[in-house]
């Protein structure tokens, strides 16, 4: 896990169980905004363009330090494509190893705050923009703007093996939208008007957490469609 109180050289933590969680020495004291994995380093990144990588998690070492503000980073098996907020034309890049990075063409000036890898394509959801919400890549490089079923601010987004679901912190009574393909969007009812802030699927339900409500701020989902309300531990 990563944090995002710039300064602090404190902003990994890992843990072997998700239980017991140790404080680890992050390669740069800036804001770290996302984790991934490749199967041989995490790569995370950051706030002006930062990037570090580690093969333990534990010992981390500071990478690019050019381009925009990226928010989120996914692994599709050949490189790693990070999504942003900030720059002309260049929201996006992509790395084979964590290292060396490549500024790519975004599809639209977005704050793009979130991507995920479905086997075939990125899909990258965005927190502004209208009815361009979305845009996907099949490698990281060419990007394609798709057309969102709602122009919420979407902030996170996961993959099942069915489909995306990617869910948002506007919108009344539809803070998620699902996609078979990345491509066309369909709206959803979210369990709750909360602020949705990431998702994630683990073989059975997707899982949502937000950052408003009152015990209320997960939800859940066998298929992204229909979503339950949850207690939340705090």
């Amino acid at each position: 896990s990563v944090g995002d109180t710039g300064g602090a050289a404190n902003q990994v933590m890992t843990s072997p169980d998700g239980i017991t969680w140790t404080s680890r020495t992050s390669a740069t004291d800036t804001y770290w905004y996302s984790l991934a994995w490749n199967g041989t380093v995490f790569c995370a990144i950051g706030y002006n363009g930062h990037s570090m990588t580690s093969p333990d998690g534990i010992t981390w070492t500071a990478r690019d330090t050019e381009g925009a503000g990226y928010l989120s980073v996914a692994w599709n098996g050949t490189v790693f494509a990070a999504v942003g907020g900030a720059g002309v034309g260049v929201r996006a890049k992509t790395s084979p190893d964590g290292i060396t990075w490549t500024a790519r063409t975004s599809a639209a000036d977005n704050n793009w705050s979130a991507i995920a890898w479905n086997g075939t394509v990125f899909a990258a959801v965005s927190s502004d923009g209208t009815g361009n919400r979305v845009m996907t890549s099949p490698d990281g490089t060419t990007w394609t703007i798709r057309t969102s079923a709602a122009d919420n601010s979407w902030v996170g987004i996961s993959w099942n093996g069915t489909v995306f679901a990617a869910v948002a912190n506007s919108g009344t009574g539809n803070r998620v939208m699902t996609s078979p393909d990345g491509t066309t969007w369909t709206s959803r009812t979210s369990a709750a008007d909360n602020e949705w802030r990431s998702i994630a699927w683990n073989g059975t339900v997707f899982a949502a957490v937000a950052k408003t409500g009152t015990g209320n701020r997960v939800m859940t989902s066998p298929d992204g469609i229909t979503w339950t309300i949850r207690t939340s531990a705090a």
